[in-house]
């Protein structure tokens, strides 16, 4: 086995500090993301939940319309 100075250890050790600062960065920016598409899915949630009743009216809006351009042209 060969001999491993302390300045070795030393030096491997900041390599690792290093690589784990970068995961640890790059993991953060995964965790950012993942937030910003749950903020846009509750968005799109609400959008959906907003637009049923809309076309609710609009559907029958246009049945009103409909049936009293049917009316006046009898």
């Amino acid at each position: 086995m060969e001999d491993i100075t302390h300045r070795e250890i030393y030096d491997r050790l900041i390599a690792v500090e290093n690589k784990v600062d970068s995961l640890d960065q790059k993991t953060d920016e995964v965790v950012k993301a993942f937030g910003a598409a749950k903020g846009a899915f509750l968005v799109l949630e609400m959008i959906g939940k907003v637009a049923k009743p809309i076309l609710w009216v609009v559907g029958l809006g246009t049945i009103f319309v409909a049936i009293w351009e049917r009316i006046k042209l009898h």
